[in-house]
């Protein structure tokens, strides 16, 4: 899991890397945007395949006793403010508290969903091999299209983001939140972090 975080006022986010008995043990340091967007997308692909809204999320919460702070930052996520949920985080510093909350619920919801998640990347691999679209199957139309509006309302006024971007982005968030509801799954989030 997330072990430390630089000074609040700073930018970046310390990870430990995964050890081995090769390997020295080392650290690596992540731009806490990049961290944060990367939670927060995955966080709303999760909402748009599977329908969690705001009090699933308090319920969830209270199960593991998070904070009420962060619970109130999980609702923002997946609640849909047209930018303001971007805006809120860009001028807060990310913490470990909130990061490992952030990956624990993305997991957990990911492996209580485990089913929905297979079907639909079986699907989206079937497309594929027959060169069809996924707006041809109902549920990939769904996801997808629930995806870039809650994408879009995420990025509310931001140049730099277009549909295209969120299309592709939905399609390779689906097959992460697979590895995520494994049995590593939480293991595998913390991997990708490491690696943006």
């Amino acid at each position: 899991m997330v072990v430390s975080a630089t000074p609040s006022d700073a930018k970046l986010f310390v990870l430990p890397q995964r050890q081995d008995s090769i390997q020295p043990p080392l650290a690596q340091t992540i731009p806490l945007n990049k961290i944060r967007t990367k939670l927060d997308m995955t966080l709303l692909s999760l909402k748009v395949l599977i329908g969690i809204n705001s009090e699933s999320i308090v319920q969830l919460a209270s199960k593991f006793n998070l904070p009420p702070q962060i619970v109130d930052e999980l609702a923002l996520v997946i609640t849909e403010h047209q930018g303001k949920t971007q805006l809120v985080f860009q001028n807060q510093p990310l913490k470990v508290e909130t990061a490992q909350s952030l990956i624990l619920v993305i997991c957990h919801l990911a492996k209580q969903h485990q089913a929905l998640i297979r079907r639909a990347v079986a699907l989206m691999e079937q497309i594929g091999t027959q060169s069809s679209k996924p707006e041809s199957v109902t549920l990939l139309r769904e996801y997808i299209c629930n995806f870039k509006k809650a994408y879009q309302n995420y990025y509310y006024n931001c140049e730099n983001t277009t549909l295209d971007n969120s299309e592709k982005l939905a399609q390779k968030l689906l097959v992460d939140l697979l590895f995520y509801s494994a049995p590593q799954g939480c293991n595998r989030l913390l991997s990708s972090l490491e690696s943006l």
